[in-house]
């Protein structure tokens, strides 16, 4: 109901779901509103009149992000094209915010459909909702007891993985770049786990609360403090993030630099199709 419309911890994460937009290209975009509803779907067992609803704002959803947010994030992925060997932190944090108000323009669209759809809700559903997001943080507790990884490690295998999907193996110094520059983090895993349990105890009361006078107010607050970051694990992102563009190669900056061209033709490709429609 909520994780899909979170911030990200930083803006290349958005490669991720680009990437499916260029492996699939239209096809994937004619089922993001599916998709999307079929996520709200499993925090609750919801009578058909809602699913419709559900359906129905994914569905308009999907029709705003492509006349308003598209060309936004075309504009977003020929910045990225453009850093070069003299990128620096503060390009990157030019390219973090603006991706980041992308983020927070998806969660103010969907903001006003998710409180006036919780007020309909029922005890029954209240109480699912509250045992889905206590199973998704127990799975989430066990992946992290299972790995063997520091918070460091984890981190490079994440750099790894989203420069892969952007056709760039990094090489053994880019990999050492991020050894480096995250060894003074913190690993506060465990204790996001902690807050996040926190905080969805809290949604669950105010969900319990939806027919008093003061619900809309709360919730909105309460949702407005959903995926706050901090600040030093930015700053260390979008350092590494700096570093490691400005050191790639020749081969590797050219792969940088067509596959970020080939999401930028996806995206043409799908507005060419869906707006003249």
């Amino acid at each position: 109901m909520i994780d899909w419309i979170t911030k990200k911890t930083f803006v290349f994460l958005l490669i991720i779901n680009l990437s499916a937009c260029s492996v699939i290209g239209e096809l994937w975009y004619e089922r993001i509103d599916t998709f999307i509803a079929n996520q709200f779907l499993e925090y609750a067992d919801f009578s058909s009149a809602q699913e419709d609803h559900i359906r129905k704002a994914a569905k308009e959803f999907k029709q705003w992000n492509l006349e308003n947010e598209l060309p936004k994030y075309k504009a977003l992925l020929i910045r990225l094209q453009s850093l070069d060997a003299q990128t620096g932190v503060a390009d990157i944090e030019v390219i973090y915010q603006a991706g980041l108000q992308l983020n927070d323009e998806t969660i103010n669209f969907f903001r006003p459909f998710l409180i006036e759809f919780c007020k309909d809700l029922t005890n029954k559903q209240v109480t699912e909702i509250g045992i889905h997001l206590n199973e998704m943080l127990t799975k989430r507790r066990a992946r992290l007891a299972k790995g063997n990884n520091t918070y460091q490690e984890d981190l490079k295998k994440s750099f790894v993985r989203i420069f892969r999907l952007l056709r760039v193996k990094l090489n053994d110094e880019q990999k050492d770049t991020i050894r480096l520059l995250s060894s003074e983090l913190v690993d506060t895993r465990s204790e996001s786990i902690v807050i996040r349990e926190v905080w969805n105890r809290e949604f669950a009361m105010i969900l319990a609360l939806r027919n008093q006078g003061d619900f809309e107010q709360r919730l909105t607050s309460h949702l407005n403090t959903f995926g706050s970051e901090e600040a030093d694990t930015r700053a260390v992102i979008n350092e590494i993030s700096a570093n490691i563009i400005a050191s790639l190669d020749e081969k590797q900056r050219t792969n940088f630099q067509k596959r970020l061209g080939v999401f930028e033709t996806s995206i043409d490709q799908i507005l060419a199709k869906n707006l003249s429609l």
